[in-house]
């Protein structure tokens, strides 16, 4: 066969050109048989129709994108065919110059020379087609004091890790680094732009004052120090807030703290260990402590003349909190999460301070995470130690949540994922597994508190929400609350509460646990006479009402009043006595919001108790320095409600004799 010839003859026929289809022929999708834009396609002639070519002047007119060029490509050959097509004037150019650094760097660098190897040339060319110098010249103009050479940080194993995280949490100046992981840079962000949620923040106070003698010493003391402090922080914290709420298991945590690169549970998550630390440091008795919180304090106006606060203290909790965002414990929904938000709750303690605007955000991530850990699909794959500790969690956060919700009216959607499942000491189950539950002394307290916690919720549901506020409180649902409320109080106070001596033989374990009891019992009678008083009972100043449901309504606003009077005064006699034990200072934020509704209750009435919980208050600033201007409040109230006449009153603890004369005069109601 005759090989093909060196060029194609011309074809003199129509060609299909989709560069020149007309409009017509490209939206029907076919051949359009013309041979510039400017003809009249066969198409368009036969159906009579316009045939035009907006689509391809619409591409024609379209910037072009820039197109990369080859590696092979020489820059300063393109560089002058740009400036032959496009001649700017001088202060253009100049200006083009002065804009583009990169592009100067790579005018002067010139071809490479002959000498080099093929090696190099090639790795040459790799970097030109990949753009990398652009890049990095790009990157070093833009911010110059930055390092010309990035290198990764080496990765650190559980114990260098856990030791970092000590390093970051006792340092006694902010860290503006990242060679710990953490960094204060992010708070000190947030409090130039005004936005402190915290009060051991003081706007930015706590990161001007000058370290404390007794911080600088735990620093300069090395790391053997810090974990000796951390340990015993530790302590502290089981001793006193786990023990009012079993929320961890004591042995298990200290395990894997000491040993974190060898105890089968592996390393503890940071931010829960920092929450820990931070938390057990408001109640330790440190020396290191203690002497920076002596320092710290000497260092306040006299305007505030009796409270105390620690630095070291305050930076543990601004720092616990950092590294909780850092761990993503609001995103990431497992166990130690929900153990961390729960206690973070308390440990940044920020109802005092946002009042109104106060809504539990960390308590309500902690429910949304616990629904889902409790829907996992491995649930039947997991140990009965585990289970123990995810059941230990619910009946945690199912108390919390019921009293807070009722004290701080809160919507019940806030905590609409927590399910009341029936825990393990009521039902008995899980102990083949050795649950503690099942085990523990404290079984008869906890069932108390889960049943108080459905009171709360129930009431919690019944009034917070806008239909009451405009309507007024049903009279069912205050006669349900009586009923329950009476309920409770028969089944629980006399076993649990404070009897009528005073027992030798009580520690503050079972002090504290005891006057929680009476004292929650009683905050919920203040609870509902002061929503009566806010919201009125529906139908009560209606003039068609009947004249019995009228009679009704007024008993039930006597009986309320009542019942907060006695209860404010009641909480006032508790209060009392743990002031004069010194168990104010020890309690996790539990006991603040009973001591100041019944203070306010009283204090707008003019009576003298409200002494006893204005001195509580100030007792309860020390691990928390925001309760000092609750009680300022109180007394300000008293000081009004008095006509201003005198002076501030004393606020030293009551005598033994007094507080059994109130004791004795204020015991549980027993109206039904």
């Amino acid at each position: 066969m005759d090989p093909p010839p060196a060029t194609m003859p011309p074809f003199n026929g129509p060609t299909r050109k989709q560069n020149v289809a007309c409009d017509a022929c490209r939206a029907k999708k076919v051949r359009c048989l013309r041979a510039n834009t400017t003809e009249r396609c066969e198409q368009c002639v036969a159906k009579e129709l316009e045939c035009t070519s907006n689509y391809i002047e619409q591409l024609q007119n379209k910037p072009r994108r820039p197109r990369r060029f080859k590696s092979g490509d020489d820059f300063r050959t393109r560089s002058a065919a740009g400036e032959k097509r496009s001649a700017p004037d001088d202060d253009n150019s100049q200006g083009s110059q002065r804009a583009s650094p990169v592009l100067q760097s790579r005018r002067t660098s010139g071809p490479p020379a002959e000498s080099e190897t093929n090696t190099t040339s090639s790795t040459r060319n790799t970097r030109d087609m990949l753009g990398v110098d652009d890049a990095m010249a790009m990157l070093a103009w833009m911010n110059p004091s930055a390092p010309s050479v990035y290198s990764r940080s080496p990765i650190k194993d559980a114990g260098g890790a856990q030791a970092d995280l000590m390093r970051y949490l006792f340092s006694p100046t902010a860290a503006l680094h990242h060679e710990w992981r953490y960094s204060d840079l992010s708070s000190l962000e947030m409090v130039r732009g005004g936005n402190c949620d915290m009060w051991e923040e003081q706007n930015g106070v706590v990161w001007d004052e000058a370290p404390t003698a007794a911080h600088l010493g735990l620093w300069a003391a090395g790391e053997a120090e810090m974990e000796s402090l951390a340990i015993e922080l530790i302590d502290s914290f089981f001793a006193i807030i786990n023990s009012r709420l079993p929320l961890l298991d004591p042995q298990s945590f200290m395990s894997r703290f000491t040993s974190p690169m060898t105890d089968p549970g592996g390393p503890l998550p940071h931010p829960l260990l920092a929450v820990v630390l931070a938390f057990g440091a408001k109640f330790a008795e440190n020396a290191h402590i203690t002497s920076d919180r002596d320092e710290t304090s000497a260092r306040d106006p006299e305007g505030v003349t009796g409270r105390t606060r620690s630095r070291m203290v305050q930076l543990l909790a601004i720092r616990a909190r950092e590294v909780a965002e850092v761990g993503k414990v609001w995103r990431v929904p497992t166990v130690a999460n929900t153990q961390t938000l729960i206690l973070m709750e308390s440990l940044m303690c920020q109802a005092p301070l946002l009042k109104r605007k106060y809504q539990a955000c960390h308590l309500a991530a902690a429910s949304r995470h616990l629904s889902q850990v409790m829907d996992s699909p491995l649930d039947h794959t997991f140990n009965y130690a585990y289970k123990d500790e995810r059941m230990r969690v619910q009946l945690a956060l199912f108390i919390i949540t019921g009293f807070e919700s009722v004290f701080h009216r809160l919507r019940s959607e806030v905590f609409d994922y927590i399910v009341d499942l029936t825990p393990l000491i009521m039902s008995g189950e899980g102990a083949a597994g050795g649950s503690s539950y099942t085990a523990s002394d404290d079984d008869a307290w906890l069932t108390a508190a889960r049943a108080g916690a459905v009171v709360c919720r129930k009431l919690s549901a019944d009034l917070w929400h806008p239909r009451i506020s405009a309507n007024g409180i049903p009279l069912s649902v205050l006669r349900d609350f009586v009923h329950e409320h009476s309920s409770w109080r028969d089944a629980y106070l006399a076993r649990l509460g404070v009897p009528l001596q005073w027992p030798d033989s009580w520690d503050f374990v079972a002090a504290i646990k005891a006057c929680s009891t009476d004292i929650f019992y009683h905050e919920l009678w203040l609870v509902a006479e002061r929503a009566v008083r806010d919201f009125g009972i529906q139908g009560g100043s209606d003039e068609s009402s009947h004249g019995m449901m009228n009679l009704e309504v007024s008993q039930m606003r006597e009986r309320l009043k009542h019942e907060a009077l006695h209860s404010a005064m009641r909480i006032a006699a508790l209060s009392a006595v743990l002031l004069e034990h010194g168990y104010l200072r020890l309690d996790p934020l539990v006991l603040y919001r009973p001591m100041y509704d019944a203070g306010m209750f009283l204090a707008r009435q003019g009576r003298e108790e409200s002494r006893a919980l204005v001195a509580g208050l100030r007792q309860y600033a020390g691990p928390y320095p925001q309760m000092w201007d609750l009680a300022l409040e109180i007394e300000a109230v008293l000081l009004e409600s008095a006509g201003g006449a005198g002076s501030a009153f004393p606020l030293q603890a009551a005598s033994a004799q007094e507080v059994t004369n109130v004791l004795n005069g204020h015991q549980p109601s027993v109206l039904v």
